[in-house]
């Protein structure tokens, strides 16, 4: 069969493809491409909220420090039971109950409390907590906005034992 037989014509949908349809064709392409990057890279830095640090490296070589600490409070066996309640601008509640790896309340200690914002610097806040009943620790805080907030507590023990814990919580505006 030779091309001559047939019954084959082009569409006139589509035009002859050139090299220069071809060239403009990638062009926009890129072009397009480059565009919704550049787009999404200044979203990304005008509205960077995320932590920031000036010590990171001395935070990196803190580490393993950091991993003894953890070793040395699992060894206690102490169990820490975080409980918040309130409003953003009313007044925030965080209480804690200490026990031990028995579940005898834990009382005596030096408490500390507060909340912290993940991604708005200042506006964290810490006080010391005072023993309400026995192994339990209270604090009252005025948040100032709602949302999300780690609740952080850190006690120490008469001997020098060191206690850190910390829970996300929500606080409603």
């Amino acid at each position: 069969m030779t091309g001559e037989n047939t019954d084959y014509t082009p569409s006139s949908f589509l035009r002859e493809v050139s090299g220069r349809s071809v060239l403009f064709a990638m062009i926009g392409f890129f072009a397009l491409i480059f565009l919704v990057n550049g787009i999404f890279i200044y979203k990304a830095v005008a509205t960077f909220d995320g932590l920031e640090s000036d010590t990171a490296y001395q935070k990196g070589r803190t580490y393993n420090h950091m991993l003894e600490a953890m070793v040395a409070q699992k060894a206690l066996g102490w169990k820490a039971e975080i409980s918040t309640d309130g409003r953003a601008g009313e007044g925030a509640h965080i209480a804690v109950v200490f026990t031990d790896h028995a579940g005898a309340p834990l009382g005596k200690l030096k408490v500390r409390g507060g909340f912290w914002r993940p991604v708005v610097s200042g506006m964290d806040q810490s006080a010391e907590m005072h023993e309400t009943a026995p192994g339990r620790y209270e604090a009252d805080f005025r948040l100032a906005a709602g949302g999300n907030w780690i609740a952080r507590i850190s006690a120490q023990g008469a001997n020098g034992e060191k206690f850190v814990q910390e829970k996300r919580v929500i606080i409603r505006d």
